[in-house]
């Protein structure tokens, strides 16, 4: 008998341990709050303990399973519906229920809230339509309102039609059952706001029209007599500037045809660069006959205001309406060079010393080379006879050079003493010769200007 109980107390003592190393043990629960699950690791028996483990307050309101203190195994799952504040009225009364609760089914909340619901009613919840038996989502705090349908009696061609809808009016009732009508195809004595007890409406086709709305083509039906009219029934509406073809006040036109041109306008800013002016100032940092920029200068601005007229998203006219310098331009300052510099140069007759080199185009004359056939002439502007050594420039520089030693390679040393005609374009001199020794030039060549440095210098050239 002794051994008997000894076995039973072992067995016992075994089962209890085996419990107590199992209770011990970390135990993977799901804990989904509001639809959102987290994965938890536990030594917690029931659902209370997991919840006081992360850190969760049960309220009274909310909803738990399996109960808080239902045993709970491996791999167990924890559901908890926060209870949050939940309103639900009925439009148009004054009627409303509040409530802490933790339920999200539409129709038991309407249930708890004591409302009915009757054809053609519907719940929005957050301005959406929501289903009967609809779970709604979780959120802070829910409101439901119930729109009561209302009774709608539709009359056409001699029958009658009988629904409930809670739409805004009894057109958009007849727009959500289908029916797309105008204001036009409604006959008079019908309403179109809800009534007491039941609206009645009684329509009939209206006559067939295509309206093109700034490019759109829209069908649709009218009995109105004018353009303004068939507009208005199909519910577009002119703003602005828009016009119509024919014009609003003109009858519908036989084939049905109305165009509505929208016009629209913009207001834009053109920029145009006005050019800035160049003077020419004295810089005797820069050699002669080479030019500085002494001030870059820089270009104006002139904004334009301009408005812009499209027709149907067309561009069809453009109006200044005023003009304005924004930015002066500012003059450009180029530096003529002032900095005489002596050079020397080899030639075949020794070096030479120079002040000044320009490039010119060179031709030829002699007494009766002068270029008038049959006529000769020995004198020159200077008095000096026309003979090798003896030179022409234009008018302009002769002014200024009259007596200025040159040189030019090829030709050799020569004096400023004549005019000549010139070549347009062109730095133009004239190498005199005796007939004797005349010898014809045509040719670019270089034109130096031999010392001493006269008192007077021409810094820029004509």
């Amino acid at each position: 008998m002794l051994f008997r109980y000894r076995y039973w107390i072992a067995a016992g003592l075994i089962l209890l341990g085996s419990i107590l190393c199992w209770l011990g043990l970390d135990r993977p629960v799901i804990v989904v709050v509001d639809n959102v699950p987290v994965s938890v690791n536990t030594r917690a028996i029931t659902a209370n303990g997991v919840l006081e483990q992360v850190g969760l307050e049960l309220h009274e309101q909310d909803r738990l399973t399996p109960g808080k203190n239902r045993f709970l195994g491996w791999n167990a799952v924890i559901r908890l519906e926060r209870a949050v504040p939940v309103a639900v009225g009925i439009a148009g009364t004054p009627y409303l229920f509040q409530a802490v609760t933790s339920e999200r089914i539409a129709a038991n909340l309407l249930f708890q809230a004591g409302v009915a619901l009757f054809p053609g009613d519907r719940i929005i919840s957050d301005g959406r339509l929501v289903g009967f038996s609809e779970t709604l989502p979780p959120a802070a705090s829910l409101l439901l309102l119930v729109e009561r349908g209302k009774a709608l009696v539709l009359g056409e061609g001699g029958s009658e039609d009988r629904w409930y809808s809670s739409a805004a009016t009894p057109l958009a009732a007849l727009w959500e059952a289908g029916y797309r009508l105008q204001l036009s195809d409604v006959m008079p004595g019908s309403s179109t706001v809800w009534e007491e007890t039941e609206t009645r409406v009684q329509i009939s086709e209206g006559r067939p029209i295509v309206i093109v709305d700034g490019g759109q083509e829209l069908s649709s039906r009218t009995s109105a007599l004018t353009v303004g009219e068939a507009l208005a029934s199909a519910g577009i509406i002119l703003n602005g500037m828009d016009f119509t073809r024919p014009d609003e006040s003109m009858p519908v036109p036989e084939d049905g045809k109305i165009e509505v041109i929208r016009v629209t306008e913009e207001i834009v800013l053109e920029q145009k660069a006005l050019p800035f002016d160049k003077e020419l100032v004295e810089d005797p940092e820069t050699e002669l006959d080479q030019t500085s920029i002494v001030d870059p200068g820089g270009y104006g601005l002139q904004v334009s205001r301009i408005r812009v007229i499209y027709e149907n998203g067309q561009e069809v006219n453009r109006i200044t309406e005023g003009e304005w310098v924004a930015v002066e331009p500012q003059t450009q300052q180029l530096g003529y060079g002032t900095k005489v510099v002596v050079r020397t140069l080899q030639t075949p007759g020794g070096t030479i010393e120079y002040w000044r080199a320009i490039p010119v185009y060179a031709t030829s004359y002699s007494p009766c080379n002068i270029g008038i056939e049959g006529k000769c002439g020995s004198s020159t502007a200077s008095g000096l006879p026309v003979q090798q050594g003896v030179i022409g420039v234009i008018r302009s520089w002769y002014n200024q050079m009259v007596g200025q030693l040159v040189y030019v390679p090829g030709y050799g040393s020569a004096v400023i003493a004549d005019i000549g005609g010139g070549v347009p374009g062109k730095n133009w001199i004239d190498l005199g010769f005796s007939d004797a020794d005349y010898v014809p030039w045509h040719q670019d060549t270089m034109l130096y200007f031999l010392t001493p440095v006269p008192a007077n210098i021409p810094w820029t050239l004509p």
